[in-house]
C-alpha cells in the first residue's frame, strides 16, 4: 500500500523511515481528514514495543509519516533462516504482546499484523509497526474482490469474510506468527491469496505436532487456541497468548515482565508544586529501593553452580578413539564405533536488557549442564540458575558494569554405578548408545556463549 524510504532527518540527524501512501489513495475527498486524524492517533501510542511515529506531511498533495528507522531487520528476514526455538519464539511474543494490548485499550486494533509489521532494532528488541493503516487505508480504496484490507495469510476468518474486527482479531494474526516461527511456514497455502483466506474461514487449524513432533505437547493446544475460528473461543487478549506460551518455554509465565502497561496512570487533580516534587522523590527512592533488591536477589550465590571439572565434562562431537575392554570382557558393555560421542551442549541466549544502567542476560542451557564465567569486563559479575522445565534450565548473569561476559557451558550426562561399572576404567558410558567410551579429556563437551551489551549506561 505504500513505498517506505530510508532517510535522514536534518532537523536532529538521526536515520529515519519515511513512508509515502500512493496518489490512489487520495480519490476519497475524505481521506485526508481521516489519514490526518488516525496518524496523529497512532503517534500518540508511546510503547516501548511500538514503533515511533515522529511526524506526518504532505509533499506535492501526496500525504507521508516519518517513523523511527528500525535497522535489525524484520521477523520475516529471521523466519527465512528457518524455524526458531520456543524460547526465541516466547520471548518475541510477550514483547508484541505487550504493544498490541496497550494499543487495544487505547481503542486502536493492528488489523495488518504480520511478520513483515514487526521490526527488530539494532539491540534485538521487537517493535510491532503500521499500527492502524490498514483502517486508515480502508478508508480510501475500493475493495473489489470482497476481501477487508489486510493480509490473506494471516486474516482472522471474522476479517476475511468483511466483517467488524475487535482485539481478538489481532490474536488470531498472532497465533498464526507463532505458528510460522515455531515452524518456519505459514499454516495454510494456496494458489491465490483468495485460497489462503478461505481456508482460514473454513479449514481447521493444522496440528503444529504432526509436522514438528519435537516441539512440547501443548504447543498445538496454544495456537489452535489464538487461531480458533469462533473469536469467542480465542485468548481475550495477547497478553493471555504470551503468557501461555511462556509457560511452555520457560515453565512459568511469572516474572517474566509480560506486561500490558505502557503509560504512567495521570493525576486526577492538580497537585502543588511541592506535591509534585515530593512525589517525585519518593518515586526515585522506590526505584532506589526495587533496583538494590532486585540486584541483590540476582547477585545471590546460593543457588550458583559450582565450576565444572574434568572429571564430570563429557567426550566432544569429534571422533573418539574406541576404548579397549579388559580381558574378562564379557561383563562390559561393548566398545562404542568411531563416530559414537557424547554431544556438545544446546545453548541459546534468550534475552538481555538494562534495568537501572545494570546489564542482565538470560541463557538457556541443557538440564543437566555445568556453567562458569570465563572472563568479564568488570569485577563483581555473577550467573545463577533461576529455573528448570522441560530439560532445560535458565542461567541470569548480571553485574554492576559488565559489557562482555564469556560463560563457560559443559554437559555432563547423568550415570549410575551400575552404568559405569560396565566399562573399563580408562573409559566411561555412552547410555544413548549402550556402549563404553575413552573418558574425555579436559574441556570436552563444553562451549563458550559470549555475551555482549551496548549502550547499558
Amino acid at each position: 500500500m505504500a513505498t517506505v524510504y530510508r532517510a535522514a532527518d536534518p532537523n536532529s540527524g538521526r536515520e529515519v523511515a519515511v513512508k509515502v501512501l500512493p496518489r490512489q489513495m487520495l480519490h476519497d475527498p475524505l481521506f485526508r481528514e481521516r489519514f490526518e486524524r488516525e496518524i496523529k492517533t497512532i503517534a500518540a501510542l508511546e510503547h516501548p514495543a511500538i514503533a515511533p511515529v515522529y511526524d506526518m506531511g504532505e509533499f506535492d498533495g501526496q500525504p507521508y509519516f516519518v517513523m523511527r528507522y528500525m535497522g535489525g531487520g524484520s521477523l520475516s528476514d529471521r523466519i527465512a533462516l528457518g524455524a526458531l526455538p520456543i524460547e526465541e519464539t516466547a520471548r518475541i511474543t510477550a514483547k508484541i504482546a505487550q504493544g498490541l494490548a496497550f494499543a487495544h485499550r487505547k481503542g486502536i486494533v493492528h488489523r495488518d499484523l504480520k511478520p513483515d509489521n514487526i521490526l527488530f532494532d539494532e539491540e534485538d528488541n521487537p517493535f510491532v509497526s503500521d499500527f492502524g493503516i490498514a483502517k486508515i487505508a480502508q478508508a480510501g480504496v475500493n475493495i473489489t474482490d470482497g476481501l477487508a484490507l489486510g493480509t490473506p495469510a494471516y486474516m482472522s476468518p471474522e476479517q476475511a469474510q468483511g466483517e467488524k474486527v475487535d482485539p481478538r482479531s489481532d490474536v488470531y494474526s498472532l497465533g498464526v506468527i507463532v505458528y510460522q516461527m515455531l515452524s518456519g511456514r505459514q499454516p495454510y497455502s494456496a494458489d491465490t491469496p483468495m485460497g489462503v483466506a478461505v481456508k482460514h474461514v473454513n479449514e481447521p487449524v493444522p496440528e503444529i505436532l504432526k509436522a514438528f513432533p519435537s516441539l512440547p505437547s501443548n504447543v498445538d493446544e496454544v495456537i489452535k487456541t489464538a487461531m480458533a475460528k469462533d473469536k469467542s473461543q480465542r485468548y481475550a487478549s495477547p497478553i493471555d497468548l504470551a503468557k501461555a506460551l511462556n509457560a511452555i518455554a520457560f515453565g512459568t509465565a511469572s516474572g517474566l515482565r509480560i506486561t500490558d502497561a505502557g503509560s504512567r496512570p495521570a493525576f486526577k487533580s492538580k497537585r502543588s508544586a511541592a506535591s509534585l516534587w515530593m512525589a517525585g522523590i519518593l518515586i526515585l527512592l522506590a526505584l532506589v529501593a526495587a533496583a538494590f533488591l532486585f540486584g541483590k536477589q540476582l547477585f545471590d550465590s546460593a543457588d550458583a553452580v559450582p565450576s565444572p571439572t574434568a572429571e564430570a565434562r563429557v567426550a566432544p562431537t569429534s571422533p573418539l578413539v574406541p576404548a579397549t575392554p579388559s580381558a574378562g570382557g564379557d561383563s562390559f558393555a561393548p566398545v562404542c564405533s568411531a563416530n559414537v560421542s557424547f554431544p556438545e551442549p544446546n545453548v541459546r541466549i534468550t534475552d538481555n536488557f538494562c534495568f537501572a544502567k545494570v546489564p542482565y542476560a538470560y541463557v538457556s542451557i541443557p538440564d543437566p549442564g555445568l556453567f562458569r564465567i570465563l572472563d568479564s569486563s568488570a569485577e563483581g559479575t555473577k550467573c545463577r540458575r533461576e529455573l528448570r522445565a522441560n530439560g532445560r534450565q535458565t542461567i541470569s548473569c548480571s553485574g554492576p558494569d559488565f559489557k562482555t561476559l564469556d560463560l563457560e557451558v559443559c554437559q555432563t550426562p547423568l550415570l549410575s554405578d551400575s552404568e559405569l561399572a560396565r566399562c573399563s576404567a580408562d573409559s566411561t558410558y555412552n547410555s544413548a548408545n549402550q556402549c563404553c567410551v575413552q573418558i574425555p579429556r579436559d574441556k570436552a563437551g563444553c562451549v563458550t556463549v559470549s555475551l555482549q551489551f551496548k549502550g547499558c549506561q
